[in-house]
């Protein structure tokens, strides 16, 4: 399984932290990423990994965070 991490790491909030982070790499593909390091996927386009996220987390509101930033997997 590989292991998957976002980059640059974004400050901790007050509000409880989202399960999964989706976000585009540096060359484009769509990455899910369970922030606690547990898994997640790569995705041709933004809906994929949305759906993919909205399954795993049983559609429950706030676990999904867009990120801004470029994502990079950690191997």
């Amino acid at each position: 399984m590989l292991r998957l991490a976002c980059e640059p790491a974004e400050a901790k909030t007050t509000r409880a932290e989202p399960r999964f982070v989706v976000g585009q790499d540096a060359s484009g593909c769509w990455l899910a990423i369970e922030t606690r390091n547990l898994g997640g996927g790569i995705f041709k386009s933004r809906e994929d990994a949305l759906h993919f996220v909205d399954f795993e987390t049983g559609h429950r509101p706030g676990s999904i965070e867009l990120s801004t930033e470029p994502l990079k997997l950690m191997f």
